[in-house]
Formats: structure tokens, sequence, C-alpha cells
């Protein structure tokens, strides 16, 4: 139908395209079916009229098969989820509109709406191991350090490749004598994630295909997530929390394809281990942890300025210094340090990378645990990117194809 002024407007239309106010905050999403509420509310809002398609999902790219019904019902779902960021941007609008077709989709092939899923109400009753008058964020990384049961096969791989004489013969080996790692290393370097012509049958291989520097980061990601194996399942459902991580890493490695730059597995691993710092806070203040969820719930802000405001510092912090702790490269411990805040890394784009990266994985349903607020895009990040927005729904189905393989091979379902 195309734009009709407002007092064209009629209950049972849909939206064609997001609906602004004057002030330039968004209204009602894409896809919306209005009602007679709606449009009295516009209307005392100063709102001229609204771009209005026929009866199904009007111009949204790959949704014309989709009941405009399923489209709204959609909309409103994944709009909460947003609530944190400018509907205004370009990059957020190509998010939104992309997780809304997503999630209409589901629907519309059986799937219900994922549930909002509050935190356990156990860790309220749980003592938090650290409190503030025992020292600073440093104490409370260093402590985890001390207490943490990394894996044999860490250290050993650092060994070698803090060796002035070491090769990538060497890390091979190292690597090759851990079955369980060398399982999973060749199950993602097999995988579609990486599309490589022929099957790659030892690490060997692996590291002539890719590079031994490049393995070696893999490995080191892949066992650092081993190290958090003693968190109570009833506070954070571990398996939840790594499939959101692998989603970040698969974005973030798409995403550094895609701006040009050289980082690959240096972005997957730092999206892998890019919320490792809430994993210390609900090892070491479980409590805290929770009230900084019900805490951004509330006020609608994203969890680290939540973990700010209850905790004194966020997640990002102590995951940067926990990886530092543990001798991973500098350049991934600034990633992983500023994800949230590109803006505190100026002149590298990586930390900016991982940023969107993060903010595509929630926007499309691939949620932390306890935790579905989409983080806020700084517009810094987004330009640093030089990305343009219609380039978002192309990698995000990209990414998409790729999480499932990715979460398959470091979980694989094991036959009875």
């Amino acid at each position: 139908m195309g734009r009709l002024p407002l007092d064209a407007l009629e209950a049972g239309m849909t939206l064609a395209s997001d609906l602004f106010g004057p002030d330039g905050n968004m209204l009602l999403p894409k896809g919306m079916t209005l009602t007679d509420s709606h449009i009295g509310s516009l209307r005392t809002r100063g709102v001229a009229g609204a771009d209005v398609a026929d009866g199904t999902s009007g111009d949204a790219p790959g949704g014309a098969d989709i009941p405009s019904a399923l489209i709204e019902q959609s909309a409103t779902h994944v709009f909460r989820r947003f609530l944190a960021n400018d509907m205004s941007h370009p990059a957020v609008i190509a998010l939104f509109e992309t997780a809304v077709l997503d999630q209409a989709r589901a629907l519309a092939s059986g799937a219900g709406l994922p549930p909002d899923i509050p935190p356990n109400p156990r860790a309220e009753s749980m003592g938090d191991l650290f409190f503030r008058e025992e020292g600073g964020v440093d104490d409370l990384v260093d402590s985890e350090v001390k207490l943490a049961s990394f894996p044999d096969i860490y250290f050993k791989i650092r060994q070698v490749l803090d060796s002035p004489s070491s090769s990538s013969g060497q890390v091979a080996d190292v690597i090759s004598k851990d079955t369980s790692l060398t399982a999973k290393l060749l199950r993602l370097v097999n995988s579609p994630f990486y599309g490589l012509p022929h099957r790659v049958d030892s690490i060997s291989r692996a590291v002539m295909v890719l590079g031994g520097q490049e393995v070696s980061t893999l490995a080191l990601g892949i066992s650092a997530m081993n190290a958090f194996k003693d968190i109570p399942p009833e506070l954070i459902n571990m398996r939840t929390f790594w499939e959101h991580s692998v989603a970040v890493g698969v974005f973030a490695r798409l995403l550094g394809d895609a701006v040009g730059t050289n980082g690959g597995e240096r972005l997957f691993v730092a999206g892998i281990l890019h919320d490792i710092g809430r994993l210390v806070l609900f090892k070491k203040l479980p409590h805290a942890a929770v009230e900084a969820i019900y805490y951004a719930k509330a006020n609608m802000t994203p969890l680290f300025v939540a973990e700010n405001e209850v905790v004194g510092f966020a997640h990002p912090l102590v995951g940067g210094l926990l990886l530092r702790a543990w001798k991973f490269p500098e350049a991934l411990v600034a990633i992983v340090t500023c994800h949230h805040k590109p803006s505190a890394c100026p002149g590298d784009i990586e930390p900016a990378i991982l940023h969107l990266a993060d903010i595509m994985a929630v926007a499309l349903g691939h949620t932390p645990p306890a935790s579905s607020m989409v983080p806020t895009l700084e517009p810094e990040a987004w330009d640093m990117l030089g990305l343009a927005p219609e380039r978002l729904p192309e990698l995000a189905a990209a990414g998409q194809d790729q999480i499932d393989d990715i979460v398959g091979a470091f979980f694989p379902v094991r036959k009875h």
C-alpha cells in the first residue's frame, strides 16, 4: 500500500517499516499489525503517517511466505531484546529485522517462543566467597588463578610456545597426546566453519593447513573451556553459556573476514572466552552476580553496566585479567577486556569486531544464561568496521548455518 496518512490507517494493517516518532524514537517495529489502540497512541504522539503493507509480511526480505500474525508475534518478542539500543541506528534496524524474520520462521515451523528464564533463586541463599573489603578485582582474579583446576595440556602447550626453539611439529606432538582435545580440534577443523576441500585427519596436518600459531590458539581456547567445571548447574547452564560463546566466536570470525583482518582464529577464541569473567563472578560472587542480573532487567540496562553498579567492576575486566594471568596473548586479552566498550581500546579494530559479534549473537537468540538483552551498540565501533548494514543479514545467515556444527564439534551427542 505504501505510505498512508494517519487518518487513513486502520486496525489490521501491517507496518512495512519501523515506525518512528517525531523525536526519532522507535514506536512500533516493522511487521506489527496495527490496532485501534496503536492508532490512537500514534495520534497523541504527533505521528503523521506510516508505511503499511498488505496482509502478509510486506517487503521484508525472505518473509513473504510468513503470515503477518507470526511476524507481529515475533516482532513484539524480539523488540524486548533491543530495549537498550538506539532503534534508529541502521545496523540495529538491520539486525532487528533479521532477528524478527528468524523468529517468525521458527514459529512457522512449529517452534514456540523461547521462555524468559529468570536467575535461579538458589544464588540468593549462597554466601559470596569474596567480598569488596577483601580487595579489588585484581585480588579476585588472583584468588581464582590460584584455585583454578586448569588442564595439564594447557601448560604443556604454553611451555612449547614460550620456548624460542620450539617448532610447529612440537606443537602438534603435544596437542596430539591429549585425545579429547585432539578430537574437538579435528571436528572443528573438518566442519563447514573452515570449509576445507580435503579432510584433515591429524593435528600435524591441521598445523600444516592452518599454521602452528593458529592451531595453538584454538587449542588454548578449547582447553580453557575445561577450567570451569565446578560451578553448580543450578546457578548457570554451562552448555547454554558455551553455546552463546561459540556463536559469538563464529560471528567474530565471519566479521573479521568481512572487514579484512587476519586474526580469524584469535577472534574465534576471543568469542569463546569473551564472557569467561562471568564464570569467575558466578563462582566467587554468586549472590552479587545474580543481583546484577536482576538490576539489569529492572533498569533495562546491559549486564556489564549493572555489574559495575552492583559489584564495582564488570565481567570484561575480570575476563581480561584472568586471561593475562593465564598468559594468553596480549592482543586476545585486549579484545576480551574491551568487547563492551571498544572505544576504550582506540586504534584496534578487533574489540569492535567482538563487540558486534556479541550483539549479533544475542540479537539472533543465542543468548547467555539469564541475560537476553542485546548489548548496546557503540556507534564508534560500528563506524570503525566500515560495513554496510545490508551485509549483516548475509553474515547472520552464514553464522547461523555454522553455529550448530561447531556446538556439535565441542559437545558431541553421546550414543547410548
